[in-house]
C-alpha cells in the first residue's frame, strides 16, 4: 500500500466536447489519474467515476454535461501546475486548486475501474482489474491487470483501439506465425501481455517511466507471460519487430517517427494511438511521408488509431 503526502487537487470545469483533451492534459502533466463528476439529472445527485481508465461501453451515448474533472499534482510541482492552468484556459476550461494530504492511491483508483471487452469477428479479449471476478466464456482471453501507478488497463479509447488493432491483425492472418512485438510506452504492459496471449513468441515493452516498467513486470507475472521490459529509449532497444505499437501523445509520435520506422521489419506493421481526431491528418501525413502505407483506421469518440504497414524489401 502506497501513501503519498502533499498533493494539489485540481478541480477543472468546462465543456464536454473537450473533456478528453482536458483529461489528456492533466495526465500528461503528471496526474496519476483523473476523476469525472457529472450530475444525475433524474436523481439530482453527484456521480463520480475514474477516467484513469475510462469505463467504455458499446452503447455509451452519455451526453450529460461535465460538472468537473479532478486531477492531482505533487505539491511542489509549480511548473506542472502552471502548464495545466495555461493548457486548460486555452481550451475554455477553468480550474480551482486545494491542498490534499495522505492519499492512498492504491485504493483511490480502484473506484470506477471495471472489466472491458474487445471483440473482432467472434473473438474477444477481456481486460480486468485483479480485484474483479468474471465468468469466462469459451475461447475468451482474459488479462488481469493491477494498474499500480501506471496508465493502461484497457478501458480508455486509445488503449482499447490498440487491443482491437492487434486482435484484427492476428485473427486476420496479417502477421507471420509466432510474431514479435515492441510496445513503446508500455504503461501497465497490457498490449504486450495481450500479444503473448494471442500467440506472439516475443514481446518487448519499453517505457521511460521506471514505475511503469515495475508495474508491467508485475502484471506479466500475474498473467504468466514472459516480457522483456526496459526503461531505455528506442535507440537502446535492439532488433526489429513484426509489430510495433505506440500509444503515446501525437506530438511524441511525430518526434519518434523515424525511430519507430526503423524498428519495423519489412512487411511488418505499426499501430499508433493517443491521437485526437483533430490530429489525424497530420499524423497520417507524417508517417506516410516516411514510406509507410495505411492499413486501416479505427475511431472511438474523439480518438483515432492507425495501423500502417512497412513495404517488404
Amino acid at each position: 500500500m502506497t501513501i503519498v503526502s502533499g498533493w494539489i487537487e485540481i478541480r477543472a470545469t468546462g465543456p464536454r466536447a473537450s473533456k478528453d483533451l482536458a483529461t489528456t492534459l492533466l495526465i500528461a502533466s503528471g496526474s496519476p489519474g483523473v476523476q469525472e463528476e457529472t450530475v444525475d439529472t433524474a436523481a439530482g445527485t453527484l456521480v463520480s467515476h475514474s477516467l484513469w481508465e475510462e469505463e467504455t461501453r458499446e452503447d455509451d451515448e452519455d451526453t450529460s454535461p461535465v460538472r468537473a474533472l479532478k486531477g492531482y499534482l505533487p505539491e511542489r510541482d509549480n511548473a506542472a501546475l502552471a502548464t495545466v492552468k495555461s493548457g486548460l484556459e486555452q481550451i475554455g476550461w477553468a480550474l480551482e486548486t486545494s491542498f490534499l494530504k495522505d492519499t492512498d492511491w492504491s485504493e483511490e483508483w480502484k473506484k470506477g475501474l471495471k472489466p472491458i471487452k474487445v471483440r473482432h469477428r467472434g473473438f474477444s479479449l477481456t481486460v480486468k482489474p485483479t480485484w474483479h471476478k468474471i465468468k469466462r466464456s469459451p475461447g475468451e482471453i482474459v488479462i488481469n491487470i493491477d494498474p499500480g501507478m501506471a496508465f493502461g488497463t484497457g478501458g480508455h479509447a486509445t488503449t482499447k483501439m490498440c487491443l482491437k488493432s492487434i486482435l484484427t491483425l492476428v485473427k486476420g492472418g496479417k502477421l507471420p506465425k509466432g510474431p514479435s512485438i515492441l510496445d513503446v510506452g508500455t504503461g501497465t504492459g497490457v498490449l504486450a501481455i495481450a500479444a503473448m496471449k494471442l500467440g506472439f513468441k516475443k514481446a518487448v515493452g519499453t517505457d521511460i517511466d521506471k514505475v511503469a516498467v515495475k508495474v508491467a513486470r508485475k502484471n506479466a507475472d500475474l498473467n504468466k507471460t514472459k516480457l522483456t521490459l526496459s526503461a531505455k529509449d528506442l535507440s537502446g532497444i535492439p532488433g526489429k519487430y513484426d509489430l510495433v505499437a505506440a500509444n503515446i501523445l501525437a506530438g511524441e509520435l511525430k518526434k519518434l517517427s523515424a525511430a519507430l520506422y526503423n524498428k519495423i521489419k519489412p512487411g511488418g506493421f505499426l499501430i499508433l494511438s493517443g491521437i485526437l481526431e483533430t490530429e489525424k491528418d497530420s499524423i497520417e501525413s507524417a508517417f506516410s511521408s516516411i514510406g509507410l502505407e495505411k492499413a486501416f483506421l479505427l475511431t472511438e469518440k474523439e480518438w483515432v488509431a492507425f495501423a500502417f504497414r512497412k513495404q517488404k524489401a
